[in-house]
């Protein structure tokens, strides 16, 4: 009796959650892990408020499909790039992409954090999953000049990730200064700026086939054989796997929107550096 009649007052705010702090109660029932209750409600609260940033952000918080959900906040970044829950979805989606393992993408999605969302709530942490990302994969000189870049602009973060030398790195000047723009220009800049860093991860999804031509316990052999690789024109990505109970870093040529176009460049691996391989469906 209790559960209708709270599940009955939420419908009833349902009707009229247009503002932040109508949308509070809601935001409090999920990090209490009530997630069964709001999502109960959310049928009519897309119906009052199908254009409202917060609502989409909602959905996107009760969905329990990774994919679903990550498509969502990359619509909310989309339609939404100036509201609160733009930074919120983008933190999200970098996150997921931590979560799983996918430390080149991740570093990529985490590193605009601070760049396009000054004012968000995230930026430590941010940053603290950037760096580990850039260790993940070996690629300290970008986590050193993104930590010089960052240490300029937010001083009072902590840095403290054993990269000596931070403020002796040169920074150039950042690329767009925005308050020296109208209203207009900025809207139009900062929409750039997320189809830029949004981009990458849509693409994905439309060229889901890669080739992984090897597998490595050392991270240095990954390297040799990027290298040897992207030297003769080809797309590369290291990927961290776990494959019983061990980590290992796959070496994938990316990115093919069919199978058949992936195989091709499998069979042509395999005639030109006897390399083994095997195609694979990897749309993260």
């Amino acid at each position: 009796m209790k559960l209708r009649l709270f599940l009955t007052v939420l419908l009833g705010l349902a009707c009229t959650a247009t503002k932040a702090q109508d949308l509070r109660l809601y935001f409090a029932l999920l990090q209490e892990g009530r997630v069964a209750e709001v999502r109960q409600t959310l049928p009519e609260l897309l119906k009052q408020n199908p254009d409202h940033p917060g609502v989409a952000y909602l959905q996107a918080m009760t969905v329990t499909d990774g994919d679903s959900s990550l498509q969502l906040y990359q619509t909310i970044i989309r339609k939404y790039p100036q509201s609160e829950y733009a930074a919120e979805a983008a933190m999200k989606i970098g996150e997921y992409l931590y979560s799983r393992g996918l430390y080149t993408q991740a570093s990529r999605q985490l590193h605009s954090i601070p760049v396009l969302y000054p004012q968000s709530n995230h930026l430590q942490r941010s940053i603290d999953l950037m760096v580990n990302s850039y260790f993940a994969t070996g690629e300290l000189d970008s986590a050193a000049y993104y930590l010089a870049r960052f240490k300029r602009k937010y001083p009072r973060l902590n840095y403290d990730y054993g990269i000596p030398g931070l403020d002796d790195i040169a920074v150039p000047p950042a690329e767009v200064e925005l308050v020296k723009l109208n209203q207009k220009q900025v809207q139009q800049k900062l929409q750039q700026k997320v189809k830029s860093v949004t981009k990458p991860i849509v693409e994905n999804m439309a060229r889901p086939w890669v080739v992984q031509v090897g597998a490595f316990g050392k991270y240095n052999n990954a390297i040799s054989l990027k290298s040897m690789l992207v030297q003769n024109g080809y797309d590369v990505e290291i990927n961290e796997v776990s494959s019983n109970n061990r980590r290992l870093f796959a070496v994938r040529v990316v990115r093919y929107s069919s199978q058949n176009q992936a195989r091709k460049i499998g069979n042509e691996l395999k005639q030109k550096y006897k390399l083994d391989y095997m195609i694979m469906n990897r749309p993260e």
